[in-house]
C-alpha cells in the first residue's frame, strides 16, 4: 500500500501546533506498520535555511487564472520518514506559515490553494500510482475539488482529516476565479460559505472520507452546538464520517530516555520522578515539593478553558498546590497569565516554545489540567500520562474516550463535568485532597503510564480504513 499525507505543516520541519506533530507522528506510526508513505508540504523559509539536508528532484508548473506558478521539488529523508517539498518563495519564504502575531497573510487563498494543486501535479507527473491520499486540515482542502475537476486520472482515494472544524479557511468568492476553479461549484452544496468559500467546507464534500481525530467529537460536530456551524453539513455526510483517535510518539514522549529529564524513570521506579520535580520547580521559581503540580500545555485559546482558569487564579493561589502554564495564542489571554503569575507566587507561566522545560515539567508534574469548552482529541493530557500525570479534564470529545474516571475500576483521571469555574476549583481542591493518598495516587500513574495511545497502535485503524476503502485489497 502506497499513502501519501499532504499537510501544509509537518513536524520536525514545520509546525505551529498539534497539526505538525500529528502528521508526522502518523506517516511514523504507517510506516512501522509496513505502509510505504510520504508527506507533501511546502518548503518554508525557514526549511530553506539548511539546503543541505535536501536533494532537488525536478520542477512543476501549475496555472490558474493565467498565471503560471513554477515549483522546484526537493526531497529528503529525517528520522526515518520520506518528504517530499514543493519550493515556491514567492508563497512560501517568509518568516512564517500562516501570518505574523494572530495575523493571517492576506494571500493565503493562493498560498494553500495553489500548493494543492501543485501537489495533485506532482502525484500525476512525477510519482507512480498512490493507493492513498490523506489531506490534512483546511489548507489541503482544495485538493479534492481539483482532484474532481481537473485530475479524474488520479484514481487514489482521497481521506480528507478535519482535525477542529473551528479553522475552517474561509475567503472571499472572488478567490474561486483567482484559484482557477469554475464558478458553478460556488454553491450552497459545495464551496459556498456564508458570501465567501471554505476551505474546509471543500475538502469535506468533495474527499472520498472524513476522519475527524475522536469518535467523541465526530459525534459532536453532527450536533449544532460544537460543529462551528457545519452540523448539518456533518450530519449528511455522516455516511463517509468516521473519529479516529490519533495518538503520540511514543519515542519523543518516553521517561526512560527523555534526554530533557534531570533523571529518567519507568513505572517502577516513580520515586525518580521527584529530582525532575526538584529541578523544575527550581528553574520556575516555584517552592515546597510536597505540593501536587498542575502542568498545562496548550495554545492558548479562550475554548481550551483558560478564561476558567483566569477567573479561579485567587482561588488556586489559596491552595496547597502548584500550577505550572505552558503556551502561545491570543495575546489577551497571555497578557492574562503574565498578570497572576506575577500576582501569586504558586504560578508559573511560559509564553512561547521550549522544549526542554516542557519536557521537564511532564517528568515534575502530578495532574494535566485541561478544561476545554469542546476537545477535538487533546493530546497533551496523553504525553502527560506517558510521564505517570493524571488527567484531570473536561467531559468531551476525545477526553471521552482516552480518559477513565478514578471512580471506575482501573481508572486514572478526574473529569470536570461541566464548564463552569466552579466545577473547574471544585475537581482541582478534589485533586489536591486525592494526592495526599499516595499509595491510591501510585497507583494510578502506574496505569496511566501502562496505557498504549502510541501512533504505531493508533496508525492501524487509518490502515483498516485505508484497506476497506481499497476494497479490502493492499
Amino acid at each position: 500500500m502506497k499513502v501519501v499525507l499532504v499537510s501544509s505543516e509537518v513536524s520536525p520541519l514545520s509546525r505551529t501546533g498539534m497539526l505538525g506533530d500529528t502528521v508526522a507522528g502518523l506517516a511514523k506510526g504507517l510506516s512501522l506498520n509496513g505502509v510505504e508513505t510520504c508527506v507533501i508540504s511546502p518548503m518554508y523559509l525557514t526549511i530553506c535555511t539548511d539546503e543541505e539536508r535536501y536533494n532537488k528532484e525536478c520542477s512543476i508548473s501549475v496555472t490558474a487564472d493565467h498565471k503560471e506558478y513554477s515549483f522546484d521539488v526537493y526531497t529528503a529523508e529525517i528520522d526515518g520518514l520520506h518528504f517530499i517539498l514543493l519550493r515556491n518563495d514567492d508563497l512560501y519564504g517568509r518568516r512564517n506559515i500562516y501570518g505574523p502575531g494572530e495575523f493571517d497573510y492576506s494571500d493565503n487563498d493562493i498560498r494553500f490553494g495553489i500548493f494543492s494543486l501543485a501537489t495533485l501535479e506532482y502525484i500525476s507527473k512525477c510519482t507512480g500510482k498512490q493507493d492513498i491520499i490523506h489531506c490534512h486540515e483546511w489548507p489541503t482542502g482544495l485538493a479534492p475539488v481539483y482532484r474532481n475537476l481537473y485530475y479524474h486520472h488520479i484514481q487514489s482515494k482521497i481521506v480528507f482529516t478535519a482535525h477542529d472544524l473551528s479553522f475552517q479557511g474561509i475567503f472571499d468568492k472572488f478567490s474561486i476565479q483567482k484559484l482557477g476553479l469554475p464558478w458553478d461549484i460556488y454553491n450552497i452544496e459545495e464551496l459556498e460559505y456564508y458570501d465567501g468559500i471554505s476551505f474546509l467546507k471543500g475538502g469535506l464534500v468533495h474527499a472520498d472520507y472524513i476522519t475527524v481525530p475522536s469518535p467523541s467529537y465526530c459525534k459532536d460536530i453532527q450536533t449544532e452546538e460544537h460543529s462551528q456551524g457545519l452540523g448539518l453539513l456533518m450530519s449528511d455526510l455522516s455516511s463517509k464520517l468516521e473519529g479516529i483517535l490519533g495518538g503520540i510518539d511514543f519515542d519523543i514522549f518516553n521517561p526512560e530516555t527523555d534526554r530533557c529529564l534531570a533523571e529518567n524513570y519507568t513505572s517502577e521506579t516513580l520515586e525518580k520522578r521527584l529530582i525532575n520535580k526538584v529541578e523544575f520547580l527550581k528553574q520556575a521559581g516555584l517552592s515546597d515539593i510536597s505540593r501536587p503540580l498542575f502542568m498545562v500545555d496548550t495554545k492558548i485559546r479562550e475554548r481550551k478553558g483558560l478564561d476558567l482558569i483566569i477567573d479561579s487564579a485567587e482561588a488556586l493561589a489559596g491552595l496547597e498546590a502548584n500550577f505550572a502554564f505552558f503556551g502561545y495564542g491570543e495575546s489577551y489571554l497571555c497578557s492574562k497569565f503574565k498578570e497572576i503569575t506575577n500576582k501569586y507566587d504558586n504560578i508559573y507561566t511560559f509564553i512561547g516554545n521550549s522544549e526542554t522545560m516542557v519536557h521537564l515539567a511532564y517528568g515534575a508534574a502530578d495532574f494535566i489540567l485541561r478544561p476545554s469548552l469542546y476537545e477535538p482529541s487533546g493530546k497533551s493530557h496523553l504525553k502527560g500520562m506517558r510521564y505517570g500525570a493524571l488527567p484531570v479534564v473536561s467531559r468531551t470529545g476525545g477526553h471521552l474516550d482516552t480518559v477513565k474516571d478514578m471512580t471506575e475500576d482501573n481508572g486514572y483521571g478526574l473529569f470536570i463535568k461541566d464548564y463552569s469555574r466552579q466545577e473547574l476549583q471544585n475537581k482541582i481542591e478534589h485533586a489536591v485532597d486525592f494526592y495526599k493518598d499516595k499509595t491510591i495516587l501510585t497507583e494510578c500513574m502506574k496505569r496511566a503510564m501502562h496505557m498504549d495511545y502510541s501512533w504505531k497502535s493508533a496508525s492501524l485503524k487509518y490502515i483498516g480504513l485505508y484497506e476497506r476503502l481499497l476494497g479490502g485489497n493492499e
